[in-house]
């Protein structure tokens, strides 16, 4: 789920994992082979379970009459107070982008969903493309705990980098000049960050500014735009990273 492939879900609606056995892939060509989307879903279901991670949630939707899926687990497992590990999944059915698989954080307090891309699986439909992406999908979850430990470091350094109202200024404006938030939107992340409506976002640190974001994607554009939403927190966690501004 690399962000130079993910694209905008118009028209997304939820599905249970039984809907989603009903929708059959195409027939393959001589170099495309397509998957069905329930056999992605259980792939990674049955790889996180292998693993010993527990899945307490999942959110599942399709758009294109079908033909393109996302899904978000979350999982048992902690990250720090408040915020658990949380994957996101693809499939297409119409040639429009390979399998995925990503790793993110789901925040509780405000039920905000942030994906980063420091585990990336994306393999294409080719002959051995769902092999290669069993084998790809078995590398990453075996990466979760290490991941988990990366993502406590960032938060925590995001919730110690203090951000006086230039700053925070300057970063909204270069959210919207990079495309990672549109004109419509930035005035209401404006005023979440100027009048926060939780009591976790009032700290004016980078990591309420952030959950300030994810506040309105997740309001705004989530359940509609499953993937744009995914792309676009993880190039404001680029942003926003403390190592990099």
């Amino acid at each position: 789920m690399v962000s130079s492939t993910l694209v905008n879900h118009c028209g997304a609606r939820q599905v249970n994992a039984a809907e989603l056995a009903t929708i059959e892939p195409p027939a393959p060509t001589r170099t495309w082979f397509p998957l069905a989307h329930r056999a992605v879903l259980d792939s990674v279901c049955e790889a996180i379970e292998g693993a010993g991670f527990a899945i307490c949630r999942s959110r599942l939707s399709v758009s294109h009459g079908g033909a393109r899926f996302f899904g978000t687990l979350d999982l048992t497992t902690s990250i720090v107070e408040g915020v658990s590990l949380a994957v996101g999944i693809r499939n297409s059915n119409d040639q429009s982008f390979p399998i995925g698989f990503c790793c993110g954080q789901r925040v509780f307090v405000c039920d905000n969903l942030a994906f980063t891309s420091e585990i990336v699986v994306s393999k294409k439909h080719t002959r051995f493309g769902q092999e290669r992406y069993l084998e790809g999908l078995a590398r990453a979850v075996a990466s979760l705990d290490q991941y988990k430990s990366s993502a406590a470091g960032w938060i925590e350094q995001m919730q110690a980098r203090k951000l006086n109202d230039d700053r925070a200024n300057s970063l909204l404006l270069q959210a919207y000049e990079r495309k990672i938030i549109g004109l419509r939107l930035l005035p209401l992340v404006v005023e979440e960050w100027r009048r926060p409506t939780r009591e976790e976002y009032r700290p004016r640190t980078a990591y309420s500014l952030f959950n300030c974001f994810t506040e309105v994607l997740g309001r705004e554009r989530q359940s509609k735009f499953p993937a744009e939403s995914a792309l676009a927190t993880m190039r404001l966690s680029k942003l926003l990273a403390p190592t990099t501004n």
